[in-house]
């Protein structure tokens, strides 16, 4: 999705639709969701340790803060496939909230 050609504020969904056409262009709403959380987390300063609900995906690098570990091996993670991320073309791997939190309560591996 290129922030050149759209504004992500004027999309709108309706209940039930996963995507729409805005200005003549098929736009997904996971797109959409995935671009408003990373550019709120990336433009301001929240603690990890308290981020609020609505916040459902994280860059690889506020993932690894997220649970306390290094980047390096938040990759490790996901090529021992412990951990999934979401690739888009040509951007940073994105991260459900919920696997982190699935991954954190279950503690992770001391190797």
């Amino acid at each position: 999705m290129s922030k050149k050609w759209i504004d992500l504020d004027q999309v709108f969904f309706p209940v039930g639709v996963s995507s729409v056409y805005f200005e003549g262009r098929r736009v997904s709403k996971q797109d959409i969701q995935i671009d408003r959380n990373f550019r709120e987390v990336m433009s301001s300063d929240y603690d990890v340790n308290d981020l609020p609900d609505h916040i459902n995906y994280l860059p690889r690098k506020k993932a690894a803060q997220y649970l306390k570990v290094s980047e390096s091996t938040l990759v490790r993670y996901h090529l021992d496939g412990k951990l999934k991320w979401i690739t888009r073309r040509n951007r940073t791997p994105i991260y459900k909230r919920e696997e982190l939190d699935a991954f954190k309560a279950k503690g992770t591996p001391i190797k």
